[in-house]
């Protein structure tokens, strides 16, 4: 979460990590308004591994989008955060979905208030499945809240939204998640 021209903009990641721990989250955004001091980040080297072990995973799975379907996979760079940045990623990543691309990596979203960045969009018929990877031997909570997220941002960008979200696990088990499921518990969180 950060402070865009004084709006406080979060990501789907935050909104998991108040499934996992409302605490920790309202200890960060009191740090972002400059209500407390941030503690500084300690070396993790377990943290550290593990984000090069899930960057490995994802790029994996990037692989084989991109043997199944060449230059059908559009890549969408990380922007700049700044609300100019964002909001051109998101509109690339939306011009992607809508010119049919079969896959979109790093699809980004961002209406001003919540920011996402979604591994994976794949087309399946005549709508949107949002993937995500995780190295995570079974889906948790906190994973489909992200998905539910994605899903949402782009329902409400006019896009049709396959019926399944999916996390693709880290021994390769794709696990198929129903967004009509998810999604409520999804617009709770992040209402509260």
């Amino acid at each position: 979460m950060f402070l865009l021209d004084d709006v406080l903009v979060y990501s789907a990641r935050d909104l998991a990590a108040a499934a996992s721990c409302e605490f920790a989250v309202l200890c960060e955004l009191d740090a972002v308004l400059g209500l407390a001091q941030q503690a500084p980040a300690a070396d993790d080297p377990m943290l550290e591994r593990t984000a090069r072990l899930g960057s490995r995973h994802e790029q994996r799975i990037l692989a084989d989008f991109r043997a199944e379907h060449g230059s059908g996979v559009v890549e969408i760079p990380r922007p700049e955060y700044t609300a100019g940045g964002l909001a051109a990623a998101a509109h690339a990543s939306l011009s992607a979905v809508r010119d049919g691309a079969p896959v979109v990596y790093q699809g980004a979203f961002f209406d001003g208030r919540l920011v996402g960045f979604c591994d994976f969009l794949v087309r399946e018929a005549d709508a949107y499945a949002v993937y995500d990877t995780k190295l995570s031997r079974h889906a948790k909570v906190e994973a489909l809240l992200q998905l539910a997220a994605y899903a949402d941002a782009l329902e409400g960008s006019g896009v049709p939204v396959a019926a399944h979200t999916r996390l693709i696990l880290g021994q390769g088990i794709v696990s198929s998640h129903s967004y009509a499921d998810i999604a409520p518990v999804y617009k709770r969180r992040r209402a509260h």
